[in-house]
């Protein structure tokens, strides 16, 4: 039995303000919920070893454009860059250093509907400029090795309330079609092809309603 390290803070929330689609959106895996729970991307020889693969069917084709995700850092660190990729299986694709990475403060750790215990939450983003997508076909987003200002690499895909996605963990070296299960249905992302990209804050919404929040971290077991 592996473990997969998560952030844990197990709330009593309500959340539910869903998402508004974009005409340019190709996917669009629920809102940003911050005070929840992430999981580890920081890759073989991380802290964790740890590497996700979402699955997600395409909503509209296209070229893509830009990947936002939601991603969690130690307070007062930022997020500096991520590897991805995306293929037709999961853990599939050709792994690329992300171009054009950049990240927006969502929230700061004890701020209103925000982690409490230590941890910041950015909506960060990266370039995916030639990547194709046909309407209808399955395709899975890959992320690893995501760094920080201070090389720490506690950096966390933030998981969002049940959505369509799907998502796979590895551990260690990936490997094409290899992981398991994480337990989640995916985390907080959003595909937009090519033209007018948004601005982040409007990629990912946070769902409303928090009444209270406490909790630990705590490794989730799986399989």
């Amino acid at each position: 039995m592996k473990h997969i390290a998560t952030l844990s803070l197990l709330t009593i929330l309500c959340l539910a303000l869903g998402t508004t689609a974009f005409a340019d959106t190709i996917f669009s895996e629920g809102p940003v919920l911050a005070a929840d729970n992430g999981i580890f991307i920081d890759g073989n020889g991380g802290p964790f070893g740890q590497s996700l693969s979402d699955g997600f069917v395409a909503a509209t084709g296209g070229s893509g454009g830009q990947v936002y995700f939601a991603e969690w850092v130690l307070g007062g660190t930022t997020p500096t860059g991520v590897t991805w990729a995306i293929g037709n299986n999961n853990f599939s694709g050709t792994l690329t250093s992300a171009a054009d990475f950049g990240s927006t403060l969502y929230c700061s750790s004890g701020g209103s509907g925000c982690d409490a215990f230590g941890y910041d939450v950015y909506i960060s983003h990266f370039s995916i400029s030639g990547t194709s997508f046909t309407a209808g076909n399955e395709y899975w987003l890959t992320l690893t090795n995501a760094t920080d200002n201070q090389g720490i690499g506690y950096n966390a895909w933030d998981i969002t309330s049940p959505g369509p996605a799907t998502c796979d963990v590895e551990h260690g070296v990936i490997v094409p079609g290899g992981g398991g299960a994480c337990g989640f249905q995916g985390e907080s992302f959003t595909i937009t092809s090519g033209g007018t990209t948004p601005e982040p804050s409007s990629i990912l919404l946070l769902g409303s309603g928090i009444l209270g929040l406490a909790g630990v971290l705590r490794r989730k077991l799986t399989r």
